[in-house]
């Protein structure tokens, strides 16, 4: 059975605009490890400039319904800003 194509990214490399450039793409697709390296760069550049994980939540939940799309994007996020789903949910709600 032949073996999925598999690649790695130098997402050290990468500008942010290049790595959400790339998260939108890759969105929904097969290749978890790559989204999950991506979404760590990231939140490691945003904290580089000073931000906060409460900036970050903020950011990525700008413009997303409450309830399901919540859900999903603290599925997402949550673990890589080393918080638990309902944390970030939390975080996210706080007005």
């Amino acid at each position: 059975m032949p073996q999925k194509p598999s690649w790695k990214i130098d997402v050290k490399s990468l500008s942010t605009k290049e790595i959400v450039k790339l998260l939108r793409q890759l969105d929904e697709s097969e290749y978890k490890e790559v989204l999950l390296d991506l979404r760590r760069e990231l939140v490691q550049h945003a904290r580089d400039e000073g931000a906060s994980d409460e900036t970050i939540i903020r950011t990525l939940t700008r413009g997303v319904p409450r309830g399901l799309g919540l859900d999903g994007v603290a599925k997402q996020w949550a673990a890589v800003l080393g918080l638990t789903v309902k944390e970030f949910k939390r975080i996210a709600n706080v007005k």
